[in-house]
């Protein structure tokens, strides 16, 4: 058991510091969350974590959103693996019943994106590659954490994270699946014998489709799969952000809990990702529930 004086004298806030403090500024996702996974069972640093009201200034923690129809072409992977069949199946089987709306407008891909600054996505790449792959010049409804001075989008990432782990005490994570499409396809790759009629009528109603840099007329199936492979190209030819960590280090925002209640609490700066974090009367407030 705790005892009180351990509370008082037995700060983590150093070990939260060398996470989130300034001199950790753009500093590697994939090694924040690692040192975050070996120090979240401690009751302290959770509390530290929850801290962001307490700590001295109650604005520093704050990362608002607004709610925006961001292009697609305009954003860009904050992760640097993107599972092939994850980006492609669903435009040619229109098996959730979204593929038009990648041709007509705000893409319906069953809620929103995350992203920050209206450039980086923070959380929903998959659901952001399967539209590229149909239509780069489609929209996505977001929630677009604001740009704040001196944060980047790898120091977001590692909010977020923050965010789920003072919720869940957990750091949890998640494995590719299949390959990784950003480091190169070839057209042979499309399963194109999957191609459902469904979705072929749906092809063919865009026609003529965005096809990389240019316009696909879509008569034959053999059509569709070359527009999604010039899509494809082309988001491989874009890349991904500097410091994008593999998949297994990003953030699952839907972890255990809502999405929209994570960016709550970094919105109202209740998670403590600023310095200063604050001593031992943060931990107290939040153990002892006063």
């Amino acid at each position: 058991m705790l005892k009180l004086k351990n509370l008082l004298t037995e700060a983590p806030t150093d070990d939260v510091a060398g996470i989130y403090g300034k001199s950790q500024r753009g500093g590697s996702v994939a090694v924040g969350a690692t040192k975050l996974k070996k120090i979240i069972g401690d009751p302290k640093v959770q509390a530290v974590l929850k801290g962001g009201l307490a700590d001295g200034d109650p604005n520093d923690d704050k990362l608002p959103y607004t709610r925006a129809n961001i292009p697609v072409g305009d954003l860009k992977p904050t992760q640097k693996e993107i599972g092939f069949d994850q980006s492609v199946l669903n435009n040619l089987t229109d098996q959730y019943g979204s593929l038009k709306s990648f041709f007509t407008g705000t893409a319906n891909v069953g809620g929103p994106i995350v992203t920050y600054a209206g450039e980086y996505i923070i959380d929903g790449h998959h659901r952001w590659s399967q539209v590229f792959a149909a239509n780069p010049k489609a929209k996505m409804f977001a929630l677009d954490i604001k740009a704040k001075s001196g944060f980047s989008h790898t120091d977001v990432l590692k909010a977020v994270h923050a965010a789920i782990a003072a919720d869940t005490g957990q750091v949890p994570s998640a494995n590719p699946l299949g390959n990784n499409l950003l480091t190169g396809t070839s057209i042979d790759q499309i399963p194109i014998e999957k191609l459902t009629d469904k979705a072929f009528e749906i092809w063919k109603a865009a026609s003529p489709v965005t096809a990389g840099t240019g316009k696909q007329e879509i008569n034959t199936p053999e059509d569709v799969q070359k527009a999604i492979f010039a899509n494809l190209e082309l988001m491989i030819q874009r890349g991904f952000a500097t410091g994008a960590p593999g998949r297994s280090h990003m953030p699952q925002s839907d972890s255990g809990g809502n999405p929209i209640d994570r960016l709550g609490d970094l919105a109202k700066g209740t998670i403590n990702i600023e310095e200063p974090f604050g001593e031992g009367k943060i931990k107290l407030k939040s153990l002892l529930g006063k």
